[in-house]
């Protein structure tokens, strides 16, 4: 064991980006297998389902893990998604803050009545009742000015993914916190919410810096040309009108590294820059990308190792691997 705190799991369908269409099945497989790591959706896609059928699996998976589950909720999707599952882009935020209070009412345990602009139901009693209460911990992917709004308001913390760099990072914090302020939230509050919050960042650790940047170049270009025309116009991608599309413009290897998109290098520099990271953005949680397709089984359970054992002792935040 490792010591890694949690395994993120993240729902994608039709592309090779992704390969898990199902990710509470996968969740429930490690629940099983795993005595103490906790296992977050990273994320659930909730605009391409029903808030209460979600809801019924995520407390099933959290019932037999034990009280493990952690729940991240986004609305990222390529049109195709939206199309396949008869749910509209256009609606996506307003679905996602109808089926977080739609969802939080099944985790009550009691019988309730529901009307929303699209769900309702009437004496509905959901069974079982998570083992966590009120409900497993929730988050909001916050990859868009507006999603950080919509998560200030609902109180709650927010994942963020490698593609926004650290500057738009501690600008967002800002406006989070002006955010959840106006909305009556204490400073106490807020700075527990971001504590809890997180980002994600590529990461491998190498005995030396230049092993580490041959090993991960290319598979992280190649990464990066997949991931920019996933998003492309032409494919209808899951970027939503708001975002700042400058942030998935094709670069050089360097200049991602320069951004902060990901920590490549020897322990010390791995270590330094995400103490730097965290010190920027007051998380206290990170999402590793280790495994990066294309990079070689045993260079990416090194980089685990490696991690592990000289880069994480040092950390005041908590770090958990994440599974695309």
């Amino acid at each position: 064991a490792l010591g890694y705190q949690s395994v993120w799991i993240a729902e994608h369908h039709f592309n090779d980006y992704g390969l898990c269409p199902a990710p509470q099945v996968l969740a429930a497989f490690l629940a099983a297998r795993t005595r103490t790591l906790r296992l977050g959706m990273g994320v659930s896609l909730l605009p391409l389902h029903h808030p209460v059928d979600l809801a019924e699996q995520l407390a099933v998976l959290d019932v037999v893990s034990g009280g493990r589950l952690d729940v991240g909720i986004g609305r990222g999707g390529t049109l195709q998604d939206y199309q396949t599952f008869r749910s509209e882009r256009a609606d996506a935020r307003l679905r996602i803050e109808e089926g977080i209070a739609l969802m939080r009412q099944c985790w009550t345990g009691a019988p309730f009545d529901f009307a929303g602009q699209f769900h309702s139901a009437e004496r509905l009693h959901v069974r079982p009742r998570p083992v966590q209460r009120p409900h497993p911990p929730l988050f909001i992917a916050a990859n868009s000015e507006d999603s950080v709004l919509s998560a200030a308001r609902l109180g709650l913390p927010t994942l963020s993914s490698f593609f926004v760099p650290v500057p738009e990072l501690q600008r967002r914090r800002r406006l989070y916190r002006d955010t959840a302020r106006a909305a009556g939230r204490s400073d106490d509050e807020i700075d527990e919410l971001e504590r809890r919050s997180g980002g994600m960042r590529v990461v491998h650790v190498a005995p030396t810096t230049e092993e580490a940047l041959r090993a991960t170049e290319p598979p992280f270009m190649s990464y990066q040309r997949k991931m920019s025309a996933l998003r492309s116009d032409t494919t209808g991608g899951n970027v939503p009108n708001s975002f700042d599309r400058s942030l998935l413009r094709l670069r050089t290897f360097s200049e991602y590294l320069a951004d902060g998109w990901a920590l490549i290098g020897a322990p010390a520099e791995v270590r330094d820059g995400l103490q730097q990271y965290f010190d920027a953005t007051g998380y206290q949680r990170v999402l590793l990308l280790m495994a990066l397709p294309g990079i070689e089984t045993p260079l990416a359970l090194r980089s685990m190792r490696l991690f592990a054992e000289a880069v994480a002792p040092a950390m005041t935040g908590a770090v958990s691997a994440q599974r695309s």
